[in-house]
C-alpha cells in the first residue's frame, strides 16, 4: 500500500469515527460546535482548492455566486439597491 493509500484509509476511518460519536450525541458543548466549525471551513477550503486545480475557471465561478449569495444575504437591502441602479443603467443602454 503506498504512502497516499494509507493516508486517504486513515482520513476515511477518522471520518467514519466522527460521524459515529457525532450521531451518538444528542447535545455538543460550545466548545465542541466552535472546533466542528473550524473543521467545516478547513474541508470546505481543501475540497475548494482541489476544486481550483482541477477546473480554475468553474472554481472562480462558483466562489463569485458564493460571495455574492452571502452578500445578498448579509446586507439584502443594499442588494436591492444595487439591482435596481444595474438595471436602471442597463436599460438607459449604460
Amino acid at each position: 500500500m503506498s504512502q497516499s493509500e494509507v493516508e486517504s484509509s486513515k482520513l476515511t476511518h477518522l471520518a467514519d469515527e466522527l460521524l459515529t460519536e457525532l450521531d451518538g450525541r444528542e447535545n455538543l458543548e460550545k466548545e465542541e460546535v466552535l472546533a466542528l466549525a473550524k473543521l467545516e471551513l478547513i474541508i470546505e477550503s481543501k475540497l475548494f482548492q482541489q476544486d481550483a486545480e482541477g477546473n480554475p475557471e468553474e472554481y472562480l465561478i462558483e466562489r463569485f455566486q458564493e460571495r455574492l449569495y452571502n452578500f445578498e444575504r448579509e446586507y439584502p437591502s443594499l442588494s436591492s439597491f444595487i439591482r435596481r441602479i444595474s438595471n436602471s443603467l442597463s436599460n438607459i443602454g449604460i
